[in-house]
């Protein structure tokens, strides 16, 4: 449930009127958000889960003012899908029964995406990106996403507990033992 409503929170945040209702959350923020929302659609394994990226994409593009911001909102994005992902398979994919159906009934499907980058949100709003771009170029549907995710992130496991069993031992002193040890030696 909780992942739920942070799914419609990130979705809320995609308007500009509902910008206002909340605290203006930052457009790095917003795409953290969104991030995180593909990644849940991606673990799950949703059907809508590629166009919800191209539509998630174009947003990162269209609503970011420089080409510094466009690259920190697409840093921000991936991270967010990362996150997402990686907290689906520590669960075993376990909430995907809840999250698939919330994920695929969502508004944003309901937004238009022009050939020019320009995005006509759910809510009628309509964001034109600093440049026309050709958003068919934006993403290319890959049908091995979800393999290649979960591979990247059991290789990263795999490094993570390579690099934890050859670390240095650090042994831990109890500083206060010393001072009792006369009342446990027999």
């Amino acid at each position: 449930m909780k992942k739920f409503l942070m799914c419609v929170a990130a979705l809320l945040f995609l308007s500009e009127s509902a910008n206002a209702s909340y605290n203006n959350p930052t457009y790095e923020e917003e795409m953290y958000l969104l991030g995180r929302v593909a990644g849940q659609g991606l673990a799950c394994k949703s059907q809508k889960y590629h166009q919800f990226e191209l539509l998630a994409r174009a947003l990162v593009v269209s609503k970011a003012a420089t080409n510094d911001m466009q690259a920190a909102g697409m840093l921000e994005f991936n991270n967010g899908k990362v996150t997402a992902f990686m907290e689906a398979e520590d669960n075993n994919f376990a909430d995907c029964s809840d999250i698939l159906p919330n994920f695929e009934n969502q508004p944003i499907f309901k937004s238009v995406l022009y050939s020019d980058g320009r995005i006509k949100l759910f809510d009628g709003t309509i964001i034109t990106p600093r440049k026309p771009y050709n958003a068919a170029k934006l993403y290319v549907k890959d049908r091995e996403a979800f393999i290649k995710m979960d591979a990247a992130y059991k290789k990263y496991l795999a490094e993570a507990q390579k690099n934890a069993q050859n670390a240095e031992k650090v042994p831990l002193i109890d500083a206060r033992y010393d001072a009792y040890a006369s009342q446990f030696s027999q």
